[in-house]
Order: structure tokens, then sequence, then C-alpha cells
């Protein structure tokens, strides 16, 4: 693939024509792609609260582990939580007490707010982009690491992830980090580049080892077959006693045995069997949760990776030409796009986000392809046209009136971004085809990058202004808290943790009827989802809820609570007969 090749030390040197002037405005000409992702995610995270089902599940986490001093295990609902390793609790919670007294507490309620939790995801975010750019302009012919960094930067799953309260981003970034330094290492170690390869593959380690202790052994099971599938290749197990396997292996130990051994002894046997096996093991083989059919990440990637998703025909065309897959460093990018996606293909656990740490292989790859010149950008440059346009045009028709009343009734309060958002693509569509008519392939990647920038900050100020009040808990928090003040509240059946989370009570489930009466006196409180409280499951009947009597149903982020009593009994009506 001639977009990547070069000669031995010529990887290294594409920089070397910097332009003259201050060296920080160098910097800032040379990191301006990552310098505008990290000023638009800095404007989106502060847009909106906490919205279900999983971000108020960490901050409730954070606010336990501040109200019990606690850094050793994540505690939900007053117990502790294995569901996920340390790391990203640890970087929340370092975030919430830091913001909270920077700002005196403003936006903070019972120690957390949600945009200091969505940080240690941006700032993920916003790391790996430089680190992606510094690696692409080091290894990389020159020229690919901003087109590079534009199409990640534009991802969707990507952008929504990095202001997520969720550790995918972070181990994705780190995963994926970890792959590149490790291939940097192997890049010097055989001639490919200049430089010294201990620090890549050390730093290779210390980042998968981080990885491991974000999300657990997936790190592992996903990095050692893709540096084996790359080495197999590449013919080169030779390779193995140079790479610092030994170091790696000590390195990684150090990170992660000090704080698995200190969890496992201070939760239990039955804590390290929920967390290493049951969300592990068991989850791969025998999936309880978002159980989809095995080629159900072409759909997530078609999807998440639209409008790119268009060239990625091209690219395998590009791909399949023998000469094109002589570069070691074009191997480990298709490798790693491929092994992830072929063994997350084998549980049966699948969510689009899993699949994070793949886009910044593909948008490598793409860049390629997008820089190489050549006939094929005229057809590459209508194909983006085409992936901007045919949105823009159906969200037009939409805010005009298509699609009758109930749509439109739906969609009333988000007619203005809505029709900016259309205008903003079908510019960015034109623009693109006049691009293409004209053979412009170095602007292609700016211009699609530039629209799909400019569309996600309008959906993610204007638009998630709109959704919150819908999606969020403050609302709930500010009629429910007068009803429980001083009172013993409990949760029926699995908790939704923003129903509490700004409420200062903790609510103990019920899982049974038989719980239930023995636990709700006339004084407590039940909080129940209206689907699973109507349910005849768990016990209930229609004569156990004319037991209660709701004193309130609203609306919350993905359903409807209810705050509900047990009715006090009938008082009997005195005999008047004389």
């Amino acid at each position: 693939m001639e977009e990547f090749q070069n000669s031995g030390c010529a990887r290294s040197l594409p920089d070397t024509a910097a332009p003259a002037g201050h060296p920080l405005a160098r910097w800032v000409r040379a990191n301006r792609v990552p310098l505008l992702f990290a000023l638009l995610m800095l404007l989106i995270v502060p847009m909106r609260d906490l919205w279900a089902p999983d971000e108020p599940d960490f901050a409730q986490c954070v606010r336990e582990m501040r109200e019990r001093g606690s850094w050793l295990l994540p505690y939900l609902n007053g117990l502790p939580y294995s569901e996920k390793p340390i790391l990203f609790y640890w970087l929340m919670k370092i975030s919430a007490m830091g913001f909270d007294r920077l700002t005196g507490g403003a936006g903070f309620v019972n120690g957390v707010s949600a945009w200091a939790l969505r940080l240690p995801s941006a700032l993920s975010a916003i790391a790996f982009m430089f680190g992606l750019r510094a690696w692409a302009a080091r290894f990389l012919r020159a020229g690919l690491a901003d087109p590079a960094a534009m199409i990640l930067a534009t991802v969707s799953i990507w952008i929504w992830q990095a202001q997520a309260i969720q550790i995918d981003l972070l181990f994705a970034a780190l995963l994926a980090g970890s792959w590149l330094a490790w291939l940097g290492g192997y890049l010097i170690l055989r001639g490919h580049a200049a430089g010294h390869p201990g620090g890549f593959f050390l730093g290779a380690y210390g980042a998968l080892a981080l990885a491991f202790l974000a999300k657990g052994p997936l790190a592992l099971a996903l990095t050692l077959p893709l540096w084996l599938a790359f080495l197999a290749w590449q013919r080169d197990f030779g390779a193995l006693r140079g790479v610092r396997a030994g170091q790696g292996l000590l390195l990684g130990a150090a990170i992660i045995l000090p704080w698995y051994v200190a969890a496992g002894l201070r939760g239990g046997g039955a804590y390290v069997y929920e967390m290493v096996i049951h969300q592990n093991f068991e989850r791969a083989l025998h999936a309880w949760d978002h159980l989809q059919p095995f080629w159900k990440y072409l759909e997530y990637l078609a999807g998440d990776f639209f409008p790119w998703t268009l060239l990625l025909p091209a690219l395998a065309l590009s791909l399949g030409k023998p000469e094109a897959r002589r570069d070691p460093a074009v191997r480990f990018l298709i490798l790693a796009v491929a092994v992830p996606f072929l063994l997350l293909s084998c549980s049966q656990s699948k969510q689009g986000k899993y699949l994070l740490m793949v886009y910044p292989f593909l948008a490598l790859l793409l860049a390629g392809l997008l820089t190489a010149g050549g006939a094929r950008i005229r057809r590459l440059g209508y194909l983006l046209a085409a992936g901007l346009g045919l949105p823009a045009l159906a969200l037009a028709a939409v805010a005009l009136g298509a699609g009758g009343a109930r749509l439109q009734a739906q969609i009333q309060p988000f007619l203005g971004p809505l029709r900016w958002v259309a205008a903003i693509l079908l510019a960015g569509a034109l623009t693109l085809a006049v691009r293409a008519r004209a053979g412009e392939g170095r602007f292609l990647a700016r211009a699609t990058a530039l629209t799909l920038g400019l569309a996600v900050l309008v959906a993610g100020t204007w638009g998630f202004r709109l959704l919150d009040p819908l999606k969020g808990y403050k609302n709930w928090t500010a009629a429910v808290q007068p009803l429980i003040a001083g009172r013993q509240v409990y949760y029926w059946q699995t908790i939704r943790s923003g129903v509490m989370v700004y409420t200062d009570h903790l609510m103990p489930e019920i899982r049974s009827r038989a719980e239930l009466e023995r636990l709700l006196g006339p004084e407590a409180r039940l909080v129940a989802m209206d689907r699973e409280w109507d349910a005849d499951a768990w016990g209930l009947d229609a004569r156990t809820r004319n037991d209660f009597e709701v004193l309130l149903r609203m609306p919350v982020g993905g359903g409807v609570a209810l705050l509900l009593r047990r009715r006090p009994p009938a008082v009997p009506v005195p005999n008047r007969r004389s």
C-alpha cells in the first residue's frame, strides 16, 4: 500500500520541514486537530446530567466511596460493587474531589457532579488523540497524521463515549495506546524507524496493565492474540527476544497485583469470584445481557463508523493487493481491526462500544487511502458527499413536517437544532462534491471532519440541553425529596441508581413479595419502575399492588419512577343505630 511504504528510517522524519516561527505556534499548528477535538469535548461535557442506565451507577459509586473514605473498593447502595476493577473509579473520585474543592462545591450534589465525572473519559479521548497524531507523524508517511486524527475525532461512537461516564473509552484508549507503542517498538527494533525500542515496549506493557486495571482480563485476551498473529504473519518470532517481555511481565504485575490482592482480601472470595470469573469468563461464554447474533458487530460498525463506513469497500480492495500488505505497519493495523472484531464476535454479549479500540486503526488505514491521490479520490469524495447529503435531506424533510403527526409532536421541541444540523450536513455534502469533482483529495478528510464536528457541536450543546430534563434525575429528586425526608426508603427489584444519587438516601432492594410484606411498614416508602411494579411477577398480583398507593409518578431516564407507600388500614365506621 503505497500510502504507508517508506524505507529505513524515513518513517521517523516526516516533521523535519516544520514551518518557522515560535515553538508554541508551531506546536499549535501541528496539533490543531487534537486541540479542536479537545475544545469540542470540553464544550459538550457540561451540557447534560446523569443519563440512565450506567451513568447514575458510577456517580453513586463515587458518592459512596467519598462518604466512606474508600479507595480500595467501590460501593453501590451500601454493598461492594464488583462489576469492574478500580482504575476508572479512582479517576472519577480524584476528579470529583479536586473540582469539588476547586469550585467550592459549585454544581456538586452529595459530592458528585456529572461534568466532573465525565472528565476522565473526555481527557482519555483527548490525550489519545494527541498521542495518535504524534505516533502517526513519527512512524508513518508524512501527511497521514492529521487525516487520521480527523477521522477518529468524528467517529460517532468515539465522540459519544468520550463524554460518557463509562469505562469503555478509557479502556479503549489505554489498549489502543499499548498496541501503537508496541508496534512503534517493533518498527524501531527491525530498523524501519530510528530510535530506541525499549521505552516503547515498556510503555506498551504499562498501558496494557492499566487497561487490565480498568476492565480486567479482556485486555490480555485481545492483546496477546494480536501480537502473536502479527509475529506469525511477519514470520518473526525471533523478535520475542527483543521485545522485553520479561520486564513487561514484572511491570504489569507491579501495576495490577497490589490492588487485586488487597481488594480480594477486603472483599472476600465471593467478591473475587464475582469480579474475575462472573464478570469476565461467564459473561463471555454464557452472557445474560446484550445478547446478539455473531454478525451483530457488522451492523454496529456500519452505523457507528458512518459516513466513513462507505469507504471500507474501497479500503478492502486496496488492501487486497499483495504489495499493499508487505509493510509491517499495514499488517499490524489490519490485524488490530480484524483480531478484536473476530474475538469479540465470539462472545454472546455485544455492544457497539466494545469495538472502540479498533477505530484508531481503521482511521489510520483510511487516512492512507484518502491521501494516496489518483483517480479514485473523486469516487471516494462522492461517496462521502452522499453519506452527508442523504441524512441531511432526511432531517430536512422531518423538520419540514414529514413523518406524521405523532413524530412531529415528539420532535417539536427539537426543531431548532434539527434544522441547523440538516443545514450543516447539506453544506458539507455540497462542499465535498465540489472538492471531489476537482480531484482535491487532501481536502476530503478535512471537509468531512469539519462538517461532522459542527453538527456534533450543535447536537451536543443545544440538543443535550433540551433532552436533559427528560433524561436526567434532578426533577425527580426535587419532587420526591419532601416525600421521603426522614423515612426509610426501599427499592423494588434491581436498583436504578438515578432515583437515589441526589436524594441523600440509600434504598435497600426488595426482591420478593415476602420481603415486601415483612420490611415495608406504614411509614416506609417504596420506589419502583412502573413496568416492574405493574408486572405479575416476583409474587406480585393485583391484590398486593392494591395494598399500596402511588404518591408520585414521574418520567425519568428510560422509564417512569413510582414512589409508593402502604395504604393505611381502613378505620371502622361506628354503628349509630339507636
